[in-house]
């Protein structure tokens, strides 16, 4: 696959470093973790809209977003990448997990098509409304939205390396 580290220089996927921003296609996307010959990737550019669950649901497994990263995502990606995909696929992360990966509040900023900072989906619920889903919003923070709502998507995945 053709990943190159965002820098002076091309280095080989195994000298990927967590931090270090790849390109796949036209989108960037961030390495947030490293281990076991795999690297746990981000996309953070070219954010596209999509609902969360047209049924207002905020139950992130068999939701609309769940099933459009296992089955239409994939096939807007080249195959050279999709080769190292590992068997979970696409995926949203959890808030815990991007106040894990991106404890900075500008590091989890993304960007949509025309490059403007943009809101994305969490796969975290909000606990005491069953229509609400946490979020974050162009500056990085955390805050809820109905499900039912479109916003942007940004998928995360384990490659092997």
């Amino acid at each position: 696959m053709e990943i190159k580290r965002i820098m002076e220089m091309n280095v080989e996927p195994d000298q990927l470093m967590v931090g270090d921003k790849i390109t796949i296609g036209e989108s960037l996307w961030k390495v947030l973790e490293i281990k076991d010959g795999k690297a746990l990737i981000w996309k953070c550019t070219k954010i596209e809209d999509h609902v969360f669950n047209q049924n207002g649901s905020n139950e992130y497994e068999g939701s609309d977003i769940q099933r459009y990263l296992q089955e239409d995502f994939p096939e807007t990606m080249t195959v050279e990448i999709m080769e190292d995909v590992t068997e979970e696929g696409f995926f949203l992360l959890t808030v815990e997990q991007i106040l894990q990966y991106m404890p900075n509040e500008i590091d989890r900023i993304a960007t949509d098509e025309e490059d403007l900072t943009t809101w994305y989906w969490t796969a975290s619920p909000n606990v005491g409304n069953g229509n609400l889903v946490r979020y974050i919003n162009p500056a990085g923070r955390g805050y809820n939205n109905s499900a039912s709502t479109s916003i942007g998507v940004a998928p995360a995945c384990w490659i092997h390396l």
